[in-house]
């Protein structure tokens, strides 16, 4: 975790601009989410391994509490107690801050700024397409490359999607995918700048049976 000085700031300002800017004209409405939660809605739905990443606490009254990790999950629990069907399909974002504990690999940022997109109440091939087309096109905003890689859980397979994307095999933490579940490359380079996927079944675990798909970027590692 460090700060970020002048430069770095101005960088990371222009950057999230252009971000909400390209999400905004999309279609998509921002929405803000705590750094801090209560642990227990999310005991069933975090792998082992997320977890273990994640900071968590005992507060003054005794609950554990944990520090913002994955915003996924935290839209899901904000959003489904509002949600109206006849208002659907929603189109959020969100941007912020999540912390995870890297304990294994040195020199990696612990703290990450995050910007990231959801479409809520669509469980169609089109809401899929949208959501991968719709991150690869903010890579070339950042006049970038973009390569996406895939996988699906429910073993589901569409030429549409083949077409823009290419299917890889190994997926070692499904956590609460349902379907499709993707990375976004850049230029070639061997960390993913964004993922994302397909989770049917995250919203009904706070009350609303609707489904969604979505993506993250880590806005440092598109825009360095």
């Amino acid at each position: 975790m460090r700060p970020l000085l002048v430069e770095e700031t101005a960088r990371r300002r222009r950057a999230e601009s252009r971000f909400v800017a390209l999400l905004e004209d999309a279609g998509f409405d921002e929405v803000l989410l705590p750094i801090i939660d209560y642990a227990e809605p999310y005991a069933t739905i975090a792998s082992a391994d997320a977890k273990k990443q994640s900071y968590r606490f005992i507060d003054r009254d005794g609950e554990i509490v944990a520090v913002r990790s994955d915003f996924t999950p935290m839209v899901a629990r904000a959003l489904a107690p509002t949600i109206d069907d006849s208002q659907l399909p929603l189109r959020v974002f969100y941007r912020g801050d999540v912390i995870r504990y890297e304990g294994s690999r040195l020199g990696t940022d612990r703290e990450m700024f995050q910007i990231g997109a959801e479409i809520i109440g669509d469980a169609s091939i089109d809401a899929d397409l949208e959501a991968l087309t719709l991150a690869a096109s903010i890579v070339r905003a950042f006049g970038g490359d973009p390569r996406i890689v895939y996988t699906d859980v429910s073993g589901a397979r569409d030429a549409r999607i083949d077409a823009i994307a290419t299917r890889f095999d190994e997926d070692e933490d499904p956590r609460y995918y349902t379907g499709i579940r993707f990375r976004v490359y850049n230029d070639g380079q061997r960390k993913p700048v964004a993922q994302g996927g397909r989770y049917d079944n995250l919203y009904g675990r706070f009350g609303a049976s609707v489904p969604a798909i979505g993506f993250t970027f880590t806005v440092d590692d598109l825009c360095e």
